[in-house]
């Protein structure tokens, strides 16, 4: 039987979640103090509409699914700010959900929007400061046409750019990683199967499941700035490709130029 897959993002977006984060919360007023900072709001938005929005727009293949999961305390201008960016967008869906330990809220999120036509689930993350390129949905379900299997099955998109805001000028480079990034990392399951991209650490997810590795796209966008949600590190090769060759993989597959990325 050919597999068809169900094909649904999740970004978390300032979710103040019980668990998930680097720095611990030990209460939900605690993670709604530090991710409802005005400031730092309007600083993920800015970022969101520069990286992921045009990258979920430009996708070649509109078949998918992308959940934004907030609180339902959010400050009431983000969450009007953040509904008029995301309207015109057909596959992109606000979900408001109470503070619920971390992984409980994504297995919700997931299943809210499961379909019953579908042989598969394939689950991606994605953040609300990185870009994939325009073919990554396609991508995607080419390969997780390809795995799909009666158990779970990783798809990592281990290569792509980086743009490091806490350099000056702001640093573009190449990354090549041996473990898997969380940007656009997938899990492909049965459609009965409960497990989603979420339930297991993006970078041990070959210690779970089989997990296959694309390292000849670059395929991804990461951020480096002052509020990033976990510690940028590296687990492979870096900074390979001349400035010349990243300019024209950014105008291929993102639309942008080095400079559109360099500016403040």
């Amino acid at each position: 039987m050919t597999a068809t897959n169900q094909i649904i993002g999740l970004l978390r977006f300032s979710y103040p979640s019980l668990g998930g984060f680097r720095k611990k919360h030990d209460t939900a007023e605690e993670a709604e103090a530090f991710l409802y900072d005005a400031a730092r709001l309007d600083r993920r938005i800015a970022l969101f509409e520069r990286f992921t929005l045009p990258c979920l727009t430009a996708q070649t293949d509109p078949d998918f699914t992308m959940l934004i999961l907030v609180g339902e305390t959010m400050p009431e201008p983000t969450q009007t700010r953040l509904a008029a960016l995301v309207a015109d967008i057909p596959q992109v869906r606000i979900l408001a959900y109470p503070s619920l330990p971390h992984y409980r809220a994504m297995r919700r999120a997931y299943d809210e929007v499961a379909r019953s036509d579908a042989t598969h689930r394939t689950t991606f993350r994605l953040d609300d400061d990185d870009a994939v390129d325009r073919d990554f949905i396609k991508r995607l379900r080419h390969w997780a046409d390809k795995l799909a299997d009666d158990v779970p099955t990783a798809i990592a998109f281990n290569k792509g750019l980086y743009v490091d805001y806490t350099q000056s000028p702001p640093e573009i480079f190449d990354a090549t990683e041996k473990t898997p990034l969380a940007v656009g990392t997938a899990l492909t399951v049965p459609m009965d199967h409960p497990e989603n991209i979420y339930r297991r650490n993006h970078r041990i997810l070959a210690q779970f499941y089989n997990t296959f590795s694309e390292a000849e796209t670059p395929c991804y966008i990461r951020t480096v700035h002052q509020d990033n949600g976990s510690e940028p590190a590296f687990t492979g090769r870096t900074r390979e490709m001349s400035e010349d060759e990243i300019a024209a993989v950014l105008d291929a597959q993102f639309g942008l130029t080095p400079d559109e990325l360099r500016r403040p």
